[in-house]
């Protein structure tokens, strides 16, 4: 749907998910956070049945296609630096193609990572994640947090 001010909203002409839809997606949307914060990694895959996509806009590497490339492009380091990693959901947002969910994130450093020397200090940020669905069928996730709050917390 094109507006006037000269750009198109993607799922601007979708009905907003009944509430049946939107249960089954959340039902994902908590497997999936489930799996990642206890690091059940081959777990939060399964969520995905068209294979995994992520996107964390706090890296400059792009999209991660695939379990290969999202273990060695996020989870790998972020496990061995955060082992503790704990997300508090403050809430989730339905849009005709997404679940939005605002997060906290806490943990305390145990390892170098991202070029960030490991001090003992901890991480306590706020996180959204985007998780972009085909129907019920989770197709991608977007990881969006500010890597400068991380690295001033981390200092």
């Amino acid at each position: 749907m094109a507006s006037e001010q000269g750009f198109t909203l993607p799922g601007a002409d979708l009905p907003a998910p009944d509430a049946d839809l939107r249960a089954r997606r959340e039902a994902v949307v908590i497997e999936h956070t489930i799996a990642e914060t206890q690091w059940d990694i081959d777990g939060v895959f399964a969520t995905f049945p068209r294979g995994p996509v992520y996107r964390v806009q706090a890296f400059e590497e792009g999209e991660l296609v695939g379990p290969d490339a999202i273990r060695k492009g996020y989870f790998d380091d972020m496990q061995k630096a955060f082992p503790n990693l704990e997300h508090d959901v403050l809430h989730l947002h339905h849009t005709p193609t997404a679940v939005i969910l605002e997060a906290w994130a806490r943990g305390k450093q145990e390892a170098d990572w991202r070029g960030i020397p490991n001090r003992g200090k901890s991480i306590d940020a706020p996180v959204l994640v985007i998780f972009h669905f085909d129907g019920d069928v989770l197709i991608d996730e977007t990881l969006y947090f500010d890597i400068a709050t991380f690295q001033r917390q981390l200092a």
